[in-house]
């Protein structure tokens, strides 16, 4: 029996190597850097009243309402509302969902721009579709933003798929704000460690290119989304970690870590576990943190580890401000 378990994770393994974009449990499709610049301003990232679904099936709907206060000199730079969709199928076969937003308060049908997917990789039971469908919208008014946004299920068959929650960031620029330098990075990464895929292998790293002269800095703050992250029922000590500026395992012993950390405080940046909140209800899990002490004037990233978690890794913000 264990050589018939050593032969299907060698079989695995060559499968993953053999196509490293394909979709599985590992970390192989990393997020992508859709907005890089410098400007005075910031970012309102939120999920409204959003709750996990339950399975919706052809002609359900579903409805987020979103309150957000921008600064009154407020102008739009980037935009997005993002669903975050799981366990898509028609029966027990994987299929991608039909799905179309709307706007409430001005009827405005939502355009899709852009779809990100990922699953388990290998045939087996509940290999289902999970992901993240983006949409672009009116851009918000300076002060303060109420609306509703509805999906539907627009298939024709009987296929079916659970939301578990619609999520709106808006990039703006205002000049009475500080100097700011503003990444955004979306896709959807499904990590798991399990089924042969080991921590290491169920790891995804976000990059943040250019240069930063971190002379002047007050603050950075990095901002994680995950779907499912930070939820399990499982009693796990450590489901997840996150490493800013340090690869997911130490080449050096832990005590010449511990010295070096100790005479140049944030050299080899920053490990953390457990990071993701989210429960039963909420199933976004989000991640907001302090990273100046660990941040680089250049070849900056982070590495989200699964360790029995699940959770598919979808957005990423890193911003940094100046004095």
């Amino acid at each position: 029996m264990s050589s018939r378990r050593t032969l299907a994770g060698l079989i695995l393994l060559l499968g993953l190597l053999a196509a490293p974009a394909a979709a599985t449990y590992a970390g192989d499709r990393p997020l992508s850097t859709v907005f890089h610049e410098e400007l005075r301003g910031g970012y309102v990232y939120t999920v409204g009243n959003s709750t996990y679904s339950g399975a919706l099936n052809p002609e359900d709907r579903y409805a987020v309402s979103f309150d957000i206060d921008l600064p009154g000199d407020a102008t739009i730079r980037h935009q997005r509302i993002y669903v975050y969709w799981s366990w898509s199928k028609l029966d027990q076969n994987a299929i991608y969902p039909a799905l179309s937003l709307t706007r409430t308060d001005t009827g405005e049908n939502l355009t899709e721009v852009a779809r990100h997917t990922d699953s388990k990789g290998f045939v087996s039971t509940n290999d289902f579709f999970s992901g993240m469908d983006i949409f672009a919208t009116k851009d918000l008014n300076p002060g303060k933003n109420s609306f509703e946004v509805v999906l539907k299920n627009n298939a024709t068959d009987n296929r079916t798929f659970v939301v578990q929650g619609i999520g709106l960031l808006t990039v703006y620029e205002s000049p009475e704000s500080p100097e700011a330098i503003v990444w955004v990075s979306e896709g959807a990464d499904l990590l798991y460690s399990s089924y042969g895929i080991t921590p290491a292998m169920a790891s995804s790293r976000i990059d943040f290119p250019g240069t930063i002269d971190r002379s002047d800095l007050a603050s950075a703050e990095l901002f994680l989304v995950a779907p499912s992250g930070g939820y399990t029922r499982e009693n796990i000590p450590v489901i997840n970690r996150l490493f800013f500026n340090r690869e997911g395992t130490g080449s050096m012993p832990s005590f010449f870590e511990t010295i070096l950390s100790a005479l140049f405080p944030g050299s080899s940046g920053k490990e953390w576990v457990n990071v993701f909140d989210s429960d039963e209800t909420v199933q976004i899990g989000i991640d907001r943190r302090d990273v100046l002490p660990y941040l680089r004037s250049e070849g900056n990233f982070a590495l989200v580890q699964d360790e029995k978690d699940y959770l598919v890794l979808s957005n990423a913000v890193l911003r940094a401000e100046r004095r």
